[in-house]
């Protein structure tokens, strides 16, 4: 599988979970060439979903699921997707270190499970992986 980290997640995070997992080709915004500082949440989200095979999506963008047009963009990619809830940026980068690690087993398990594309949630204390709903239901109401 392929799981993807956006800019919300730091960057030694992903290459942390890359280097502890060699089963998966695990990438972060910033080590991907496609991707500018200044590229859009719904331009980098239609780029990810025409990769072959789509990646899972990581992100602690919150907003995400707030703003109309990145809930569209993330309902109609067919990206599986697991959210970091808000309370994740509340810890010291340490504990967000040992916490994914943590939780690392139950995101790939979670995911690969899914016969669809799913959003998922990791719990702000980061000791949970919940399942919220089909990407698709994201769209908004």
């Amino acid at each position: 599988m392929n799981f993807f980290f956006d800019r919300c997640l730091a960057i030694r995070l992903a290459r942390m979970i890359a280097a502890y997992d060699s089963e998966h080709d695990v990438t972060h915004q910033d080590d991907d060439a496609r991707f500018l500082p200044t590229t859009s949440d719904v331009d980098l989200i239609e780029t990810l979903k025409q990769d072959n095979p789509m990646p899972v999506f990581l992100t602690a963008d919150i907003n995400q699921r707030r703003r109309p047009e990145e809930r569209i963009a993330l309902a109609g990619s067919g990206l599986t997707l697991v959210f970091f809830k808000s309370g994740w940026h509340q810890y010291d980068s340490h504990t967000q270190a040992v916490k994914l690690l943590q939780r690392w087993p139950d995101i790939v398990r979670e995911t690969s499970r899914s016969k669809e594309p799913t959003a998922f949630e990791i719990s702000g204390s980061g000791r949970k992986v919940e399942r919220l709903c089909r990407t698709i239901e994201l769209l908004p109401k």
